[in-house]
């Protein structure tokens, strides 16, 4: 084989994985982690739709913010119910449709939260 298409081939490849590792480093926005994976990030958005929080579990790094989202048509809340930091409640049923409530996590663990309108719409928030 040509060793110049050679060398082309690798730094191409090269690239490639250079700018998948890019994306992977950003830490704004995003709708959030899976359950339980991935890197802590400074930014994660939480949809609340269906009855539902989407994704039910995100991670945060220490110091980062969680921003949940009502797109939904119900009303909906956030009130935590248990973990490690300050307490927070975005009002019972007081996040109507296209409104949000932002919090920062400055204490790792997991924080469990609920919204009290809902029975068994719950979510968690990991804080490395």
């Amino acid at each position: 084989m040509n060793p110049k298409v050679v060398v082309t081939a690798l730094s191409t490849l090269a690239l490639a994985f250079a700018s998948c590792g890019e994306d992977e480093k950003e830490t704004s926005g995003g709708g959030g982690e899976k359950a339980g994976g991935g890197a802590a990030k400074e930014a994660v958005t939480v949809s609340e739709k269906d009855i539902q929080f989407k994704p039910k579990t995100v991670t945060v790094a220490k110091g980062g913010t969680v921003t949940w989202v009502n797109d939904d048509t119900a009303p909906h809340d956030v009130t935590k119910e248990s973990g490690p930091g300050p307490k927070f409640a975005s009002g019972k049923g007081d996040m109507k449709n296209g409104d949000k409530y932002k919090t920062t996590f400055n204490t790792a663990g997991t924080v469990k939260y609920v919204c009290t309108v809902h029975p068994g719409m719950a979510g968690e928030v990991v804080v490395k």
